[in-house]
């Protein structure tokens, strides 16, 4: 079962004509990266029981514990859980006291364990945040997106700089992407907030100047689209704030075809 520790801190955006909506929060330092594969048929069971977790985790008044789930749009056994903080410390941190956690509130180790039985397989990636490529987005973030498109390169070991040279290449005109590098493997995560499932649909393709280093730069990539599921989530209170704002801050029409899809989670 994945644990979130989502610590990020939020700020505004000005839009012309519209209330005051935050602007995007900064893209955080450090991203755990971990997927779940559902076993046939426990799809509906595990998002019942996830969002009991939450639930849980709410009456236990749990501090620092809070993660964001999303599921694939094109297998509902996809689970993607994105877990957030600023240093690789305060990351390792939560495992570090999960265990006081754990004697304190046993009815979330037993619900845990239920959890854990459909899981067919999972991984899990640590990354940190190559600040050198600017995310320039201003209507969507972290905080506030309801759908993500994660692109996942393999980079052969040693091509590393060179995959850097494109990524830089492609965003040149701007990027709508967050990057993420691995901190134990030649593999980068390019993150593409979403502000609904319609955009998703929309969304970019992999740039041309990244696609053309297949074979020479990257043995294989990979791009998933996941759609934001909020009972299976846990937000801090600044992302639920933020969310909130933003919403308040659209006009009837784009929040209607802005909701997510019916909720799934954790």
């Amino acid at each position: 079962m994945a644990i979130a520790g989502l610590l990020l801190a939020l700020t505004p955006i000005v839009a012309q004509g519209r209330p005051a909506a935050p602007p995007p929060t900064m893209p955080p330092n450090v991203l755990n990266v971990v997927h779940h594969k559902l076993k046939r048929g426990t799809t509906a069971a595990y998002q019942t029981l996830e969002a009991s977790i939450v639930a849980a985790y709410k009456r236990a008044k749990v501090p620092s514990f809070f993660w964001m789930t999303f599921q694939a749009t094109k297998d509902s056994r996809e689970i993607l859980y994105l877990n957030i903080a600023e240093t690789a410390e305060q990351f390792n941190h939560l495992g570090e006291v999960w265990p006081s956690i754990a004697a304190a509130h046993p009815d979330l180790v037993r619900l845990q364990t239920r959890l854990a039985a459909m899981i067919e397989g999972q991984s899990s990636t640590l990354t940190r945040r190559r600040e050198e490529i600017a995310y320039t987005r201003g209507d969507v973030d972290v905080a506030t997106m309801r759908a993500v498109r994660l692109f996942t390169f393999h980079v052969k070991p040693g091509h590393e700089g060179r995959f850097m040279e494109g990524i830089r290449a492609a965003a040149a005109g701007g990027a709508p992407w967050i990057v993420y590098e691995a901190n134990e493997e030649s593999t980068f995560v390019l993150v593409m907030p979403l502000r609904s499932r319609s955009e998703a649909r929309r969304a970019a393709t992999m740039p041309r100047a990244i696609r053309e280093l297949r074979g020479a730069v990257y043995r294989r990539a990979e791009t998933e689209l996941f759609v934001f599921t909020p009972a299976m989530s846990r937000l801090p209170a600044e992302f639920t704030a933020a969310r909130a704002r933003g919403a308040a801050g659209r006009s009837p029409s784009a929040r209607r075809v802005e909701n997510p899809p019916p909720a799934l989670r954790h």
